[in-house]
Order: C-alpha cells, then sequence, then structure tokens
C-alpha cells in the first residue's frame, strides 16, 4: 500500500506542481531565460509569488499534517489528507489562470521541455519528501515543501537544460549562417538602434520591394534565435535582399548578430537610454549599437541617422564608407529633410538625396518619422530605387502595430504606441496627443529597465504629461513616481487617476464624457 499511495501521489503531485509553475515558466521566457531577469521580476512585485508559494505550502502542509496526526493509526483513512494538498494546489492552479495575463506562454520546443524537465523534478522531488516524511511524525505532510521550492526547481530545470539549449541554439544559427552562405548574391542589412528599429525595416523593406524581392525578419524578431527562424524559415532562395533587425541588452549582442549575418549595408537609428539596466552605462549603449559597423562584410556602406548627439558621435568616429542623414543644417550630411507639416493625418516633408528633391507623403506620425524616412531613403537610393519610386512607397506606408498606431473609435481616437518604452518616445508620442481636440489622456505603466536612472525618467515623463495631457491614468505601483513628476510640474490632483491593471484603467476611462484623444504608452508584458 505505502509504495502505491508514494507512485500516485507522487504522480500527481508533479503535475499539479507542474501546474502550479505555469508563471515561472512564462516569466522566464519572457526574461529570455535569464535568470537575473526573472530575479528582477521578483524584486520588482516584492516577491508577491513566492509569498502565495509559501502561503500554499504552509496551509497544505499544516492540513495534512493535523490530518496525519488525527488519523496515523488508521491505514486506510491517513492517506485521505493527501487530497488536501490536491483540492490547494488546484485551487492556486484555478486562482492563477483566473487572473488576466497579457502575455501567455508560448509552448515552444524549449518551453515544452522545460515544462517535461520539470514534471521530473517535482515528481522525484514530491517522492523524496514523501519518503523522508515517513521517518518522522510529519508523514506525507513533508511533501508540501515542495510547493515551497516551485522557483527553486523550475530554475534547476533549466540549470539542467542550459548546455543542451546552448548545443540546440548554436547548430540552429549555424544552419542560418549556412543558407547565407549558399547564397552569395544575397544583399544583407542590418539595422540597430535603441529605438525605431523595427519602424526603420518596414520603411526599408516598402522602398526596396519597388526594385527587389526583399526578406525581412519579422516583427520585433531582433535576437540570434529570432533572426535564425527569419533565415531559416522565410528566406527564399529567389530573395534578392535580406534585412535583419538587431536588437541589443547587453555588450556583445549585435557583434554576435552581426557576425552571423556579415551584413553589406547598416543603418543605426538612434543611440537612447532604453535597456541602460542591463547595460550599465550610456557609453556601453553606444559601444554595442557601433557593433553592426564594426562588423559588416568588407566594402560596406553605414548610413546614420543623424537625429541626436550620439548617432552623430558614432559618425565622426566610423571609418568604412558612411553617409550622415538628418535635419536641413546638420554639418556633414549627404542628406537632408525641409519643410516638415504635420498633423493628424500624417507627415509631410521634403528631402534632398544627391542634389535631388522629392517630396513625402507619409501616413506615420512622429517627430521621429522624417529622420527615419530619409535615412531608410538614402540607403534604398544608393541601391538604386529612384526618388520617385522611394516617394511612392512612403505614401504606401502604413503605422506599425502599437508603434503610434492611430485607430478611430466614435469620439474616440486612440493613438497605439503600447510598444514605447524610452524617454525620447514617450516625450514625441505626447506632443503628438497636444495635437488632437478633446480631453487629451494618456494611460501607461511607465518605463523600465533605465536601472538607476528609472525614477528620474519616470518623474520627467511626469512633468511631459502635465505639459502636454489633460489627464494621466497611471497603471502599477510606477505610477506614484510619474505622479510626483506631473504634480511637482502643476498638474492638478484630481487629473492623475492611479489604477492597478490597465484593464482597470480602460473601465475608467469612460467617466470622461464627450470626445476624446487617448495615448496608450508602453504596455508592459507580465514580468515587469
Amino acid at each position: 500500500m505505502e509504495t502505491v499511495f508514494l507512485i500516485v501521489f507522487s504522480t500527481i503531485a508533479g503535475l499539479l506542481l507542474t501546474a502550479c509553475a505555469y508563471k515561472m515558466f512564462q516569466i522566464y521566457q519572457l526574461s529570455s531565460y535569464k535568470t537575473r531577469g526573472v530575479f528582477n521580476w521578483f524584486r520588482a512585485t516584492k516577491f508577491d509569488w513566492q509569498i502565495r508559494y509559501f502561503a500554499l505550502a504552509f496551509l497544505s502542509g499544516a492540513g495534512m499534517f493535523v490530518f496525519v496526526a488525527c488519523f496515523g493509526d488508521y491505514e486506510h483513512v491517513r492517506y485521505l489528507g493527501s487530497l488536501i494538498f490536491a483540492a490547494l494546489s488546484g485551487l492556486f492552479v484555478y486562482a492563477s489562470f483566473r487572473q488576466k495575463i497579457k502575455t501567455p506562454l508560448k509552448f515552444t520546443p524549449r518551453a515544452i521541455r522545460v515544462v517535461i524537465l520539470s514534471f521530473i523534478l517535482f515528481t522525484a522531488a514530491a517522492a523524496g519528501l514523501v519518503r523522508l516524511g515517513s521517518l518522522f511524525a510529519a508523514d506525507y505532510s513533508l511533501a508540501a515543501l515542495s510547493q515551497l521550492f516551485i522557483p527553486v526547481i523550475v530554475a534547476l530545470a533549466h540549470l539542467i537544460m542550459a548546455p543542451f539549449e546552448r548545443l540546440n541554439n548554436y547548430a540552429y544559427k549555424r544552419r542560418a549562417v549556412k543558407k547565407l552562405e549558399s547564397m552569395p548574391g544575397l544583399v544583407k542589412i542590418g539595422i540597430t538602434g535603441s529605438y525605431g528599429k523595427t519602424t526603420a525595416k518596414a520603411i526599408l523593406a516598402k522602398m526596396l520591394e519597388k526594385r527587389y524581392k526583399v526578406a525581412a525578419s519579422p516583427a520585433s524578431y531582433n535576437t540570434p534565435m529570432g533572426v535564425s527562424l527569419a533565415v531559416n524559415g522565410g528566406l527564399m532562395p529567389d530573395d534578392e535582399i535580406f534585412i535583419a533587425e538587431m536588437g541589443a541588452r547587453n555588450v556583445g549582442d549585435i557583434r554576435e548578430l552581426a557576425l552571423m549575418i556579415q551584413p553589406n549595408y547598416a543603418l543605426l537609428t538612434a543611440i537612447g537610454s532604453q535597456h541602460l539596466e542591463t547595460f550599465g552605462s550610456a557609453e556601453n549603449i553606444a559601444k554595442t549599437k557601433y557593433e553592426l559597423i564594426e562588423n559588416m562584410a568588407p566594402g560596406g556602406l553605414a548610413v546614420f541617422n543623424g537625429g541626436d548627439d550620439g548617432v552623430i558621435a558614432l559618425y565622426n568616429r566610423c571609418g568604412a564608407v558612411k553617409r550622415l542623414t538628418g535635419p536641413e543644417g546638420l554639418s556633414g550630411a549627404a542628406a537632408v529633410y525641409k519643410n516638415v507639416v504635420t498633423g493628424g493625418a500624417g507627415t509631410n516633408f521634403d528631402i534632398v538625396i544627391a542634389e535631388k528633391t522629392v517630396r513625402i507623403k507619409t501616413a506615420l506620425l512622429g517627430r521621429h518619422i522624417p529622420g527615419l524616412i530619409l535615412a531608410c531613403a538614402a540607403l534604398a537610393y544608393a541601391l538604386g530605387v529612384k526618388l520617385e519610386q522611394i516617394a511612392e512607397a512612403a505614401a504606401e506606408l502604413e503605422p506599425v502595430p502599437h508603434r503610434l498606431q492611430l485607430i478611430e473609435n466614435g469620439d474616440t481616437t486612440v493613438i497605439d504606441d503600447a510598444y514605447n518604452s524610452n524617454p525620447e518616445g514617450s516625450k514625441n508620442a505626447l506632443e503628438i496627443l497636444s495635437g488632437f481636440d478633446g480631453a487629451r489622456i494618456i494611460v501607461t505603466p511607465g518605463m523600465v529597465e533605465l536601472g538607476e536612472a528609472e525614477n528620474e525618467a519616470n518623474e520627467q515623463l511626469g512633468a511631459y504629461i502635465a505639459k502636454y495631457a489633460d489627464y494621466a491614468f497611471l497603471v502599477g505601483w510606477r505610477g506614484a513616481v510619474i505622479k510626483k513628476g506631473a504634480l511637482a510640474a502643476g498638474m492638478a490632483a484630481d487629473k492623475i487617476i492611479t489604477a492597478p491593471t490597465l484593464d482597470a484603467a480602460v473601465a475608467a476611462l469612460g467617466d470622461i464624457p464627450g470626445k476624446k484623444a487617448v495615448l496608450f504608452e508602453n504596455d508592459l508584458p507580465d514580468n515587469y
């Protein structure tokens, strides 16, 4: 009977513990399987989930121990106490899944491998604790400790799988490299920058499609595995140009991507403070973005969008063939934009390349748009696309989803900038909001991954909100910091509404009558 109970209980416990660990699997995936990212989530949430696991373990352990103490002498009855473990675990799973999840766990092959290994470890842990408890009065109630150590066991599963995952990733990347090497006529373009990468990729692809068959890494697939997926699964033998978006959180990330792709052309969009927490310093951010330029294929061309001093400094440092683009009057610029006119319908301006001028009309919004379009136009022009074709492509552009995307909904105009999370972009979005009629409202949780500069940046965001918006709906715990900055800048306290969740903030929007424009700025995923 003991053996049967051990096998059945341990297996069921393993399944329930794996279900209880769903949040851990999700956060690891959102944190790119980096332990530091998971720990930062624990710290940012004040160890809320560890407290939940402790409460679950305490209630299960106490309940089972009391049952064993009362009915331990009754051979067949004593096992019924294990139902307390099952019932409380099931209730925990039910309550966890009742909470809204913004970014559900994607059951990728890697995620499935970790889940299976975690199940095995949970089952072994439950069996071991039952055996250990049988030596003492605790009996099987000691198995409740497995609930307390759910984060530790999931971390152990990731640690065990890490060598295999590194080998698997290497093989997948190597396959992508070989495929690229098998296409010697393919023109490869790398795009990087602190922000504007995805929008620039969409702009450039649209321009180059006027003359070439173009493939590009989808959405924000800007990691080595994401780019490898684009190459292995999306690049066709007759493609003439491949555009790779290159993202980074640490020094060396861009170098890894550039060595893999070996780009013939490079485009640097901007240097900002995004991911300052993981980079450690502004110097490391600039150093990492420049890794793209340093690792271009011989004879390549680098285009620098001269919209900020950081990009201009890297342009001056560059010894390769290069082009600087920017506003009229920018010293050393090979291409410029001028006569900018903005409005709710889009952005119009002139670009001048090789002493030729063309008027650009686009539906894209934002102070950064003329610079991005010009930089992409300069690169496309270098590849033989005519200015008239460039203007035609610009007119066909549609906003990239969640990046200053305009959505009309009756009397409400929504500006969806949910993907944004940097000081420069947030100010830009607020400037756009200020140009709309009606009540101007921002809904935001603030900015993240700025390290020691995060509170200062969110206070400054509050000051910008006071300047450009009529109402602020602040989501989550960073709202207190933003509110402090808004109040200091003169915004009335009754115009600032704090909400625990995005859903609560959206529901409260209905209290503001009449016509309104609502900016959704930076909808953070679940690991923040």
